[in-house]
């Protein structure tokens, strides 16, 4: 089984008890969609961190960033947008979403800035610089 493979596995068993703990909610509003959004993009970036380690950064991002909208999907049927009509909220519901994506994408690099300097997960060092396309060394500082 691929990396990627054990990745989703391990996050579909996360939506699963998601799903299940909150079963008698049917409308969400945005702040708790959010907190709940948060967590699940930490608890996904190690999951990745533990079984992508052949993965590169920017697809590990791209991997978390389809897996967060699949779960966004599954999970927020129905967000309640304070001072919106309820008649106009599925129509809204995308811009929703599409919002809180761009924060969940700001969240993922924020948060594996903060593992790696908390020293949840290792470090790297570039000895070059990393916005060149030249082939970049990295070694790995505990």
């Amino acid at each position: 089984m691929s990396s990627k493979e054990l990745i989703i596995k391990e996050f579909d068993a996360l939506i699963e008890n998601v799903k299940t703990s909150l079963e008698d909610v049917k409308r969400f509003a945005v702040g708790e969609a959010w907190k709940i959004l948060q967590v699940a993009t930490a608890s996904l970036i190690q999951t990745i961190e533990k079984f992508g380690s052949d993965l590169e950064g920017p697809e590990k991002k791209t991997i978390a960033m389809e897996l967060l909208s699949n779960f966004y999907d599954k999970i927020f049927l129905a967000v309640d947008i304070p001072v919106v009509p309820n008649i106009l909220e599925p129509i809204i519901h995308k811009t929703v979403k599409a919002f809180l994506m761009v924060l969940v994408s700001a969240t993922i690099d924020a948060l594996v800035t903060t593992f790696r300097e908390a020293g949840i997960f290792l470090k790297k060092r570039l000895d070059e610089n990393p916005y060149s396309k030249e082939v970049v060394k990295v070694s790995y500082v505990p």
